[in-house]
Order: structure tokens, then sequence, then C-alpha cells
């Protein structure tokens, strides 16, 4: 067992006041006897209540020192292969064919949750585009923790961009996922899949390729995009001011040419083949011990419930 916030133990030590309270109250009563010319109590029948405080202060010192329960776990998968999924979360990922349907970054989470699935044995990570790139979750077997960074962090405008405009999406800051150490170094086999509509700011391929190639990064363009889409405002009034890009699809293709790789659509058969492709086969290695922990606080904090009962119910004796 372990203390995350060992110091904490200290709050404890206000059971003073409390303790200090209970003697002068029993010393009053006992004077009180003497003048009555009663016998007291002895002191030994006395001391439930305030053996109970310190169980009390005790436990909820304890229980603020947050100890937990630590153990590790095996994790077997292949060290020399990650993949990222990268999601587009700029606002036109909100486009979608009519008012009920899924909208394009759903349909993106869905695909990449199915390519998670069907790749168990690879580690995957997630992270985010706008006009800078966001890692949510670096490569990971654990898939409790991937569909669960998947749900509640990735969602459209979360972050929203730094910048102001019409389109937020930046090509540009893909060139990052190298130099700022996304992969691990000595991970040989490394694959980008970008879920995006393709409706990005200006960017330079060439640059991109160079510091994709560089850095040895696969890249597989998923093209989650239709003419017939819109963004739907309050009352399912479609955005006036949203019209889908004709020009995503030379711009999707210029980022997949830029690391290697191709288009796709929205086909999880085509996505998975062209995956396994790139990252081919590898030998199954023990990648290190995955870390459990259990917090063991609530339940020391309701056990302090026990002595407390004890006290009220002296009290009201």
């Amino acid at each position: 067992m372990a203390f995350l916030t060992p110091t904490a133990a200290l709050v404890a030590l206000a059971v003073v006041i409390p303790l200090a309270a209970h003697a002068l109250l029993e010393r009053r009563a006992r004077r009180v006897s003497r003048h009555l010319t009663l016998t007291p109590p002895p002191f030994r029948s006395r001391l439930g209540v305030p053996l109970a405080i310190v169980a009390v202060a005790g436990l909820l010192g304890l229980a603020a020192a947050q100890p937990v329960l630590s153990g590790t776990r095996a994790q077997v998968g292949r060290n020399d292969a990650e993949v990222y999924l990268l999601f587009d979360i700029s606002r036109s990922m909100l486009a979608k064919a009519e008012s009920g349907a899924p909208d394009r970054l759903t349909r993106a989470k869905r695909l990449g949750q199915q390519l998670r699935t069907r790749l168990g044995d690879v580690p995957f990570g997630i992270a985010s585009l706008t006009d800078r790139m966001l890692p949510h979750l670096f490569p990971t077997l654990d898939a409790t923790l991937f569909v669960s960074t998947l749900r509640d962090a990735v969602g459209v405008e979360r972050p929203p961009p730094a910048g102001q405009g019409p389109l937020a999406t930046d090509f540009n800051a893909l060139g990052n996922i190298g130099p700022y150490n996304y992969f691990r170094p000595q991970t040989e086999k490394r694959l980008l899949v970008v879920f995006s509509d393709g409706e990005s700011k200006p960017f330079d391929d060439v640059v991109l390729r160079s510091q994709l190639r560089q850095h040895r990064v696969h890249v597989l363009f998923v093209h989650v995009w239709n003419s017939r889409e819109r963004i739907f405002l309050r009352r399912n009034q479609p955005d006036p001011a949203y019209r889908p890009d004709p020009d995503s699809s030379r711009e999707a293709g210029r980022v997949a040419d830029a690391g290697g790789g191709e288009v796709l659509g929205e086909d999880i058969g085509a996505l998975t083949s062209a995956a396994k492709n790139v990252l081919g086969t590898g030998p199954a290695t023990k990648l290190r011990e995955q870390r459990t922990r259990v917090s063991l606080a609530p339940f020391v904090a309701l056990a302090a419930l026990v002595p407390l009962g004890f006290v009220l119910l002296r009290r009201n004796l």
C-alpha cells in the first residue's frame, strides 16, 4: 500500500480540539457530582467517547493521505510498431447529411475504435488537430483507457483553435509528430491515421513531406466528407455560412502523398488492410508492466462513520 499525499494525514492532529472540549465537559460533570454528593462513574467507563473521537480523526487523516493499492499487469504486444489516430476537431467536422445523422467526427471516432479493435496487438495513441496538434493519449495497449479517452477527450473545438478565421485546420502542424516525440525513439514502424474532411488552410506539402519522412512516419488519410453534408444550427436549420469544400479531396491527397500513404474512404475493411500493409507483422513482446491502482480513501472515510455514530449515540443518551 502507498500514500499519494502522506502529509495530508496531519489533519488528524485536529483531534485535540474535540478531545479538549470533551475533557472540559467531563471535568465539569465530575465537579457537579461532588457538589451533589454523587459518585461519578469510573474513568474506565467514560473512555468510549474519546477513543471514538480519536478513531474518527485517525480514519479521516488516513483517508486524506489517499492510500492506494498498487499492482502490476503484464502487457504483451508489438514493440516495433505504434499507431496514432489523429482527429480533425475543427467546426467543419460537425457537418452531416441530415439533422439526425451522425456528424463527421462521430463517424471518424467510430472508425478509429473499430481499427483499434482489429489491431489489438499494436499500441494506439490519440491526438487531435485544429491549427495545432495536441496529444490526448500516448500509444498504449490498454483498451479501456483508449475507449474512455476517445469518448471523453475528443470533441469538436476541444480545445478551440488559437487563431480566427473560416478555416481552422492546418496540416502544417502534422510535421510536429516526429520532433515532438509522439512516438518512442525505438519504434520502427510509425503510422499516423488522419481522420479529417480535408478542409484546411494552405499548407506546404514539400516541407511536410520532408518532416514526415525524416522521422519515418507513414500517413493514411481517411477522408470523412460528403458534398451534400451541412452544419445544422438550432431548429435543424443548415448554417448558411458553411459549404463543403470541393478541393478537400485534393488536399487530402497532398497530405497522404507527403506521408507516403493513400487516401481512404469511410470503409473499415479498406482501412484495416491498408494499416496492416504498413505495419506488417512483428514479434509479441512484453512491453512493460502496466500499473493498476485502487484508491482506498473512500472506504476509509466511510469507515469513520462507525465511531462517529457511536459518539452521536452516546451524546443523546
